[in-house]
């Protein structure tokens, strides 16, 4: 009988408060970095992505139907990790169409914020235009 593979510990090494009791909880197994988001109204985290530490590449995933803000055709970031990492220079953004690589600083200089009514229960968003980002395009993979 075979053996299942074990899964890699990740052991949380950085829980940060923003002021709404939100929490950015970060786990480590020394290869990359998972950063999930505890909103202080759900009970449930969500995942934000990963660092991957030798590329200094923030990696995130996107689902159109569910992330895409329709209004202006853009995804949003939480600002706080973008404005104070240090660890990572580039997201490496994917969604079901298409892959971007896109420097951190574009996204502040470039993104927008969007106030929500109460904030929506979520952190500080900056939101990128997929017009604006396009020559940060990647060749699809067939």
């Amino acid at each position: 009988m075979k053996k299942k593979p074990r899964k890699k510990s990740l052991d949380v090494i950085k829980i940060i408060s923003d002021e709404s009791g939100n929490l950015l909880i970060i786990k480590d197994n020394k290869v990359r970095l998972k950063l999930t988001l505890k909103l202080k109204s759900e009970a449930k985290g969500r995942q934000l992505g990963v660092i991957n530490l030798e590329r200094k590449v923030f990696e995130v995933k996107r689902n159109r139907t569910k992330h895409l803000f329709r209004k202006n055709q853009s995804y949003g970031f939480n600002h706080k990790l973008l404005d104070e990492a240090k660890l990572f220079d580039n997201i490496r953004l994917k969604d079901e169409i298409q892959e971007w690589l896109i420097p951190k600083n574009y996204i502040l200089e470039n993104g927008s914020f969007l106030h929500f009514k109460n904030n929506g229960g979520f952190e500080r968003q900056i939101f990128i235009e997929l017009d604006k980002i396009r020559d940060f395009a990647r060749p699809t993979k067939i």
